[in-house]
């Protein structure tokens, strides 16, 4: 009888649940202090907090919630990632290799050089056509006459396009400075892409 006794005990104490060992939460509140506690009030959750076993060990970290202006940054920081690899895929599609590169640019190069070279071609036409206005309104005065409203329309015809297109090689001038930065820029990165930097 004393057998049986002993073994319904240690049955029942093997099927009674364990001790259940309550979890602490550290957190720090709102002076600045920090708290010991079985929970965490929901007011500070968003602060973070740690997770202690029964022995004061830190179990888990809960990190903080990200603020409004660490959200924005790494949303920020996401579609610039998004945007270097929509970039770096196109300049793959683009260009196979750094010579093809290379190609590209003195191709584009060549083109702005040869509006470069027109446009100056018809600024010294323009010049020697207003030569031949002038010579033809001196002409003109020297005979005691008033210059004809004609050729003082084709002389300010003859200006306005001539300042049109030294707008023209000055901002082409520009175009090959930028178009020659722009490409070194993209040849760096294509040589790390390709491994070859």
């Amino acid at each position: 009888m004393k057998w049986m006794m002993t073994r319904v005990t240690l049955t029942l104490a093997m099927l009674s649940p364990a001790p259940v060992v309550a979890e602490l939460y550290r957190y720090v509140d709102d002076n600045g202090v920090t708290v010991l506690d079985s929970r965490v009030p929901p007011q500070f959750i968003s602060r973070g907090y740690e997770v202690l076993d029964s022995h004061g060990r830190v179990k888990q970290v809960v990190p903080a919630a990200p603020t409004a202006a660490e959200r924005d940054a790494r949303r920020a920081a996401l579609e610039e990632q998004a945007q270097r690899q929509a970039a770096d895929s196109t300049l793959l599609r683009l260009y196979s290799s750094l010579a093809d590169l290379d190609r590209a640019r003195q191709r584009q190069l060549q083109q702005i050089d040869n509006q470069i070279t027109v446009a100056k071609t018809n600024i010294q036409e323009l010049r020697a056509e207003r030569e031949a206005l002038q010579s033809q309104a001196a002409s003109q005065e020297r005979a005691g006459r008033a210059v004809e409203q004609s050729i003082l329309d084709q002389l300010a015809a003859v200006d306005a396009e001539t300042q049109r297109l030294q707008r023209l090689v000055q901002r082409q001038q520009q175009e090959t400075v930028k178009v020659t930065e722009d490409f070194a820029r993209q040849r760096e990165r294509l040589a790390f892409l390709l491994g070859e930097s």
